[in-house]
């Protein structure tokens, strides 16, 4: 194998797929990326086999067809710390890379190609087109709710629907559940229904960056692979069956609390100080145009006031400060709203004017 390419364009692709690199693992070719030149064509594979990632880019200029592996992090290094010049990378048959650039060169040891793991091909199935931010928005606004116990896989990913016209992306950790809804095209099959873990979004969301591109998505029987610009991105799915997350959205609220958004996530950021000593518990008392925030704990007490406009009667309940925080990092609107039942009831959290999205909260106890 031998080929040229531009040090930028090389270290863009190591750093694209250096995500799916096993970081721990019995098997070292999964330490690994699988470089191949073939049909002029340069192909970046990486695999933990559970997500795996494929960056793929044309090749000007002469090219020897070949394949090699070597290990992730010695080429990422190597090539990070290389002047700014055309690289020149070949492999022989005994699986050694050299990478030249001015007057530097290295060899890398590395494994033969046939080794490493084939990726699962997701060529049949719904197929998604999603704007690149509408899809950072199902995911940011959604992802951080999905649970982290691992007794119940099926609640550490979160939930993509598709009736063919409308996505819904649901995730919950039975304290609290966020849904975001979106206008999504696509060709339709047949209804989708999926758990994608948390894993593979938290990875897709650092791919999207704030890139404006669309995003195909094609859902396969066990596998889903999202397709951005120049990289593949495939991960597993989560078998499973989802909770029916409707019943848990509260029909009507009694009371409707308008806030803005920033000084309420200051105030709630800021008596989550001394919460942590107790759970990480607030409370909330509203009355009149004023909520106030109180906690309390073995370093001392907190008391924040924020302006607020209450629709219906003066109340309390208490809350999670995390939870709070999480959904109020997330939002994008200036101001926002509680709806509340009582202080045993959840609590529905919204963007003022936000309709496609809910985030439900279960209170903590006042005592």
């Amino acid at each position: 194998m031998k080929f040229t390419c531009p040090k930028r364009l090389f270290h863009e692709a190591l750093q694209s797929v250096s995500r799916a690199v096993a970081s721990r693992s019995t098997l070292p070719i999964l330490g690994n990326v699988l470089i191949s030149a073939r049909s002029g064509q340069l192909r970046l594979v990486t695999t933990d086999l559970e997500i795996g990632m494929t960056f793929q880019v044309p090749l000007d200029g002469p090219v020897v067809e070949g394949a090699v592996t070597v290990p992730e992090r010695i080429i990422q290094d190597v090539v990070a710390n290389l002047p700014d010049a055309e690289l020149t990378i070949s492999a022989d048959d005994r699986n050694l890379l050299t990478v030249s650039a001015a007057k530097s060169q290295y060899t890398i040891h590395g494994l033969p190609a046939d080794e490493f793991p084939v990726l699962p091909q997701v060529t049949e199935g719904n197929i998604l087109s999603v704007p690149g931010p509408v899809l950072r928005d199902l995911v940011k606004k959604t992802l951080f709710a999905a649970s982290t116990d691992e007794s119940r896989v099926f609640l550490t990913g979160c939930l993509l629907t598709w009736d063919g016209q409308t996505a819904i992306m649901v995730a919950t950790d039975t304290h609290r559940l966020a849904v975001k809804r979106a206008p999504v095209t696509g060709q339709f099959d047949k209804p989708v229904s999926v758990i994608i873990p948390a894993r593979a979004l938290q990875e897709l969301l650092r791919l999207l960056g704030n890139s404006e591109d669309p995003v195909d998505i094609i859902i396969g029987e066990n596998q889903v692979l999202f397709a951005l610009g120049r990289v593949r991105f495939v991960s597993r799915l989560i078998e499973g069956q989802f909770p029916a997350f409707e019943r848990v959205v509260p029909a009507e609220t009694h009371k409707r609390v308008v806030a803005n958004r920033q000084n309420l996530y200051e105030a709630v950021r800021r008596a989550s100080i001394v919460a942590r000593a107790e759970s990480n518990k607030i409370k909330l008392h509203f009355e009149d145009a004023t909520l106030t925030i109180t906690a309390e704990g073995e370093v001392g007490q907190a008391h924040e006031e924020v302006p607020i406009s209450l629709d219906g009667e003066m109340g309390e309940i208490a809350f999670n400060a995390t939870y709070l925080q999480d959904v109020l990092s997330v939002l994008d609107t200036e101001t926002m709203e509680i709806g509340l039942t009582g202080p045993l009831n959840p609590g529905l959290i919204r963007a003022d004017g936000e309709a496609d999205y809910q985030y439900v909260v279960m209170p903590m106890q006042m005592l």
